[in-house]
């Protein structure tokens, strides 16, 4: 405390109410022994977050706007907490006068978007459980994945598939379909996503969008310095072509 309020410039009253915000919020930590303060866990994980987020807008914003201009459609990417929430990071308008509605900066509950659930396929059973501590899921729409053990369902199946989707679950009349993003040592650090009104979507439409977002992904993945064994995409134009493969 001492050292700090001088060098901040405001009373030490003032500092010391600050102090003990920023302390109970967890942006900081407080030794009591030593009467110092320190880095807190929220505020490293702020830090990551913002480097992540910092990387992904420079190597994936290209492939995000060939994905909104190929598709037409509202192309996002958004990151998981500890909380079990995802933050959207990034996103294209869609080019319809019908959009899906999702801002940058937004935080929802994981288990009812499709980027939340290809996050979430990343992890454990008993992750799950401590993420998750109760078997009823509170609902967004009235389509909201209900418990705990049918998400497990639903996350075993896309471990299977590498693709997650939703119908209606986070947001009356949207569908996606979402892939993962992994950085060069093949960690998961964000998903994207295809949201589409439901209005605009069937199953033909469903399987190209879903082998879309992979390709999509995987091209981030290649541009984050992480390749799959079985995927050989390597700039926008793999990405058009295999657009117009799609719809051939």
């Amino acid at each position: 405390m001492s050292e700090i309020y001088p060098r901040v410039g405001i009373p030490k009253s003032t500092t010391h109410r600050i102090l003990a915000t920023l302390t109970k919020g967890g942006l900081l930590g407080y030794d009591v022994t030593e009467e110092r303060y320190s880095v807190g866990p929220a505020l490293f994980a702020l830090g990551s977050l913002y480097l992540t987020t910092n990387n992904l807008q420079s190597v994936a914003g290209p492939v995000l706007r060939a994905i909104n201009d190929l598709t037409e459609e509202s192309p996002a990417i958004a990151v998981l907490d500890e909380k079990g929430n995802i933050t959207f990071v990034m996103r294209e308008e869609s080019k319809h006068a019908l959009k899906v509605g999702f801002r940058v900066g937004l935080s929802s509950p994981a288990f009812a978007h499709a980027l939340g659930k290809a996050l979430l396929s990343e992890l454990t059973d008993d992750e799950i459980d401590i993420l998750y501590p109760e078997e009823k899921l509170p609902p967004l729409t009235n389509k909201t994945v209900p418990t705990r053990t049918h998400l497990k369902r639903e996350l075993e199946e896309i471990r299977k598939t590498g693709v997650a989707y939703v119908d209606e679950q986070a947001l009356e009349g949207v569908e996606a379909v979402a892939a993962l993003i992994r950085d060069q040592h093949g960690k998961a650090v964000a998903a994207v996503a295809i949201g589409v009104p439901a209005v605009r979507m069937n199953e033909s439409r469903r399987e190209i969008f879903a082998e879309m977002v992979k390709l999509g992904a995987a091209l981030i993945n290649y541009r984050l310095g992480y390749q799959a064994p079985s995927v050989s995409i390597r700039n926008l134009e793999d990405l058009r072509s295999g657009w117009e493969r799609l719809n051939a």
